[in-house]
């Protein structure tokens, strides 16, 4: 039914104004879905094709990247509780970027069953050059964009993060 017909018909305003948010909501989700597969597509396609070539998914560069700007030794499951996933799922990435020797193991002095990770001076050379390398792409974006689209972006992922993602309820299963 269109806007002018609803004058014509027996809806009150009140009725009106839910049909406008009912519909509202659903055009904003079907915008959100779409643009988010646009967007995911883009960033995929973008980061594996600069990560395919040195071995890495995107979630292996980033595990890899954490592990450079920490200033000790990281354990595993710090960093799994740090992407809200398993051990094992870590274990995995891990495996990758050991065989790659990005990264190395060492066995904790008082514990040797923790082994903290630390990048291997390749793995810093290579964070380095990704980095570099993304720091451009996003300079690009913010240069088509705007600093303050850009800084609005970010302000809304990290607002995401901390009031939805952290603070999610883990189901009961």
């Amino acid at each position: 039914m269109m806007l002018s017909e609803y004058s014509q018909s027996k809806f009150t305003k009140q009725s009106l104004f839910k049909e406008v948010l009912i519909y509202g909501y659903v055009d904003a989700l079907d915008m959100f879905l779409t643009d988010y597969a646009n967007i995911s597509r883009y960033l995929n396609t973008r980061l594996n094709s600069l990560l395919a070539t040195q071995h890495l998914t995107f979630d292996a560069f980033l595990i890899m990247h954490e592990i450079g700007q920490n200033p000790r030794p990281l354990l595993l499951m710090e960093i799994a509780h740090q992407h809200h996933v398993s051990r094992s799922a870590i274990s995995r990435q891990i495996g990758v970027l050991l065989k790659y020797r990005y990264i190395e193991q060492q066995a904790n002095a008082t514990d040797c069953r923790q082994k903290g990770l630390s990048l291997t001076a390749t793995g810093r050379h290579l964070d380095q050059q990704l980095m570099t390398t993304m720091h451009k792409t996003v300079h690009q974006w913010t240069t088509q964009l705007g600093p303050q689209r850009v800084k609005t972006l970010l302000g809304i992922f990290t607002d995401f993060n901390e009031q939805i993602i952290n603070n999610e309820v883990p189901d009961s299963d």
